[in-house]
């Protein structure tokens, strides 16, 4: 399954993905989401807690760029396919499961909607880039 991926869009994926969570949490939203986490959870988020945070983050972030670098193109997905797919993706399993946390979990609406928000975004970055970037030269199928 692995030996068939697009690595190159994987890390520029990636980078992508997490240059855009730093603008979004520290540059545009980070009073907003600071504010939102403190009315959910009664507290400010804890300075320690960030570099671990960042980091489950990054993988989680290697996660859905491999994700997405396997379906999309057993799906035939490129170009605007890949990133409308990547979208539907987002919304049958991204929002879904984040939408618990409003349902279920008490986290605020506020907190939930900037998150599931990023995660629209990073899915359509995401799916633009694996969409488009050039995959490996055409080989026989490996059976997997």
């Amino acid at each position: 399954m692995f030996n068939r991926i697009n690595w190159v869009a994987v890390t520029v994926t990636v980078i992508a993905l997490e240059g855009l969570g730093f603008v979004w949490y520290a540059m545009l939203f980070g009073d907003v989401w600071t504010a939102a986490y403190t009315e959910s959870f009664g507290r400010a988020p804890v300075e320690g807690d960030m570099a671990v945070m960042r980091s489950l983050g990054m993988v989680n972030t290697l996660i859905l760029s491999l994700g997405l670098a396997v379906l999309l193109p057993k799906l035939g997905a490129t170009g605007l396919k890949a990133i409308k797919l990547a979208v539907m993706i987002w919304f049958a399993f991204g929002f879904t499961t984040m939408a618990i946390e409003y349902l279920y979990m008490g986290v605020g609406l506020k907190l939930v909607g900037l998150n599931m928000a990023y995660q629209l975004v990073a899915y359509l970055v995401a799916g633009a880039i694996i969409g488009w970037l050039p995959g490996r030269a055409s080989a026989a199928p490996a059976e997997e």
